[in-house]
């Protein structure tokens, strides 16, 4: 037995072959002077500075002046503690001086002091580990929470035990109208503390959002995506790849505003010059449907002698699959869509209007806790000088590099059944595929 070890909790166990041989990790403990507490591995120290591999937000560097308790476990020399991506050997009482050391405290019962007072929104994680912040949202199975340390956070629902708000906010339930007032989630039961005090098992909820409705910037998100490349020599090429998102949650409802920009020039010759911007308004009726009430999309590309093309169109929509890692829902309903050509055929009229059909699928999943693939197709079905068949997909492959920055790689496919010819008699090529890689911020 190891005396003055302090055991907060055993952190990974893991069976190696059929030897039954098991191997534990033991969980260091920082305190902040703010009150986030996190649970991970003390990996280095300085006079000012504390390195510390965090189970949720990988490797940070706090200033002791920010540390106000820092409660370690001794190991045995030469042991290596495994923690995520993380193997670092375990530091020795030697070579970690004490900044606290507290006597020994339930992890799951012990709750920061400022919890209800101190007019911050709280979130605790079933590791262990309370962020202090404001609450975003809760929807879709996924928590946005802005942390005083770490900065805006997408947390999956079932790594989160303990919510507690600072203010009143809307939370929707099925088939429930919008309860008002603070909400605190612990033991998979939600109590929403109002003028009607309500509590109901966790699996109702649908969501939770600061302003239910009302204007609100804590409603608002978004992202935004730039890729650029360059070649030179005997190959003069420039491509340039935009891509932009903003979206306003409330418990039930999502407003989501789009865009995405191609524009390729390769010797002098333009070779991609497109843009489509794309709104849509969901309401969520239950935990399997919603619907869609309005959808409008403008898109232009002059290499396909669109002029502009303007889409809108009203759907109900079913969430195939809708829990945490994994999402995908589909969504059908009927338009009208009206297109400009760009140039046309003497005696050819420069335009087309038509009713329409439209398709959505939207599927998301969790490759790795930073890996997630994604993909959006939309197919619209038109009479025959429309182009009768259209559709646009966009598959990507998002790796978060760090909090709010991103590596994203698309593969965009636009395809038109029926293209209208241009006044030279030219016709449009079918499909344009386009290889994005860019960098992502989210906000």
């Amino acid at each position: 037995m190891i005396h003055g070890r302090r055991l907060y909790g055993l952190l990974t166990a893991a069976l190696i072959g059929g030897t039954g041989l098991t191997l534990s990790a033991y969980a260091d403990v920082l305190v902040g002077t703010n009150g986030e507490r996190f649970v991970g591995t003390i990996i280095q120290e300085t006079t000012n500075d504390v390195v510390f591999a965090s189970e949720l937000a990988g490797r940070l560097t706090f200033p002791r002046s920010k540390i106000s308790e820092l409660q370690r476990v001794v190991t045995p020399p030469g042991t290596t503690i495994f923690l995520g991506a993380f193997a670092t050997p375990a530091l020795t009482n030697a070579s970690m001086p004490l900044v606290a050391n507290p006597a020994p405290t339930n992890p799951v019962a012990w709750k920061p002091p400022g919890v209800g007072t101190d007019g911050s929104d709280w979130v605790r994680l079933k590791s262990g580990e309370w962020l202090r912040g404001e609450l975003k949202y809760i929807q879709n199975k996924e928590v946005e929470f802005d942390s005083d340390e770490m900065d805006q956070q997408t947390l999956k629902l079932k790594d989160v035990s303990q919510v507690f708000t600072a203010h009143r906010v809307f939370a929707q339930f099925e088939d429930r109208p919008p309860a008002y007032g603070k909400v605190a989630i612990s033991n998979d039961v939600v109590h929403v503390l109002g003028e009607e005090p309500l509590s109901l098992s966790r699996d109702l909820l649908i969501g939770v959002t600061p302003s239910g409705g009302r204007t609100g910037m804590r409603d608002w998100s978004g992202s935004a995506n730039l890729g650029l490349s360059l070649q030179s020599g005997n190959q003069h090429q420039t491509t340039l790849t935009t891509a932009a998102e903003l979206a306003r949650r409330t418990p039930a409802t999502t407003l989501l505003l789009d865009y995405l920009g191609n524009y390729g020039v390769a010797n002098g010759v333009q070779t991609a010059n497109n843009e489509r911007g794309n709104g849509s308004y969901d309401i969520r009726l239950d935990k399997d449907w919603f619907v869609r009430p309005a959808q409008l999309e403008i898109y232009h590309d002059e290499l396909a002698n669109i002029a502009y093309r303007l889409t809108g169109n009203a759907s109900a929509g079913y969430y195939i699959f809708d829990k945490t890692g994994l999402e995908w829902n589909v969504s059908a309903g009927p338009g009208y869509q009206y297109t400009k050509f760009a140039n046309v055929e003497t005696n050819q009229s420069d335009y087309a209007a038509t009713p329409a059909g439209v398709l959505n699928s939207y599927f998301k999943a969790d490759i790795t806790s930073r890996l997630t693939f994604i993909q959006s197709w939309q197919s619209i079905f038109t009479d025959r000088e429309s182009g009768q068949y259209t559709h646009h997909t966009v598959s990507s492959l998002e790796f978060e590099i760090k909090r709010h920055l991103n590596l994203d790689v698309s593969l965009i496919w636009d395809y038109l059944q029926n293209p209208q010819p241009k006044s030279d008699g030219t016709l449009p090529q079918k499909s344009d595929f386009y290889l994005n890689v860019g960098w992502g911020v989210r906000f």
